[in-house]
């Protein structure tokens, strides 16, 4: 958990305007991930610029982060929403 609450905290304090973002960890968790914040700028700006995917991923050592960014001024789109997983299973 300790490795997870670093990821996190490091997340945490990066600024991108207008978008929250979530995160989806998995593998190596031994890794301390060094390029975490260059990586989320790049895909802000690539946002910025008109790419429409939301969902990103970032490999470091092994350790997988799946970061997806939702904005905070509109509805989130509807293949970004969160839902229960069981529940789509079920369609």
């Amino acid at each position: 958990m300790e490795q997870e609450d670093y990821i996190f905290r490091e997340i945490n304090r990066i600024s991108i305007p207008n978008f929250f973002i979530t995160v989806e960890i998995s593998g190596n968790m031994n890794v301390r991930p060094s390029g975490i914040e260059t990586f989320l700028h790049a895909k802000y700006q690539a946002i910025l610029k008109g790419i429409s995917g939301r969902k990103f991923i970032y490999c470091e050592d092994g350790l997988r982060l799946i970061f997806t960014f939702f904005p905070t001024d509109r509805v989130v789109d509807e293949r970004y929403a969160l839902k229960n997983k069981l529940l789509m299973k079920k369609r």
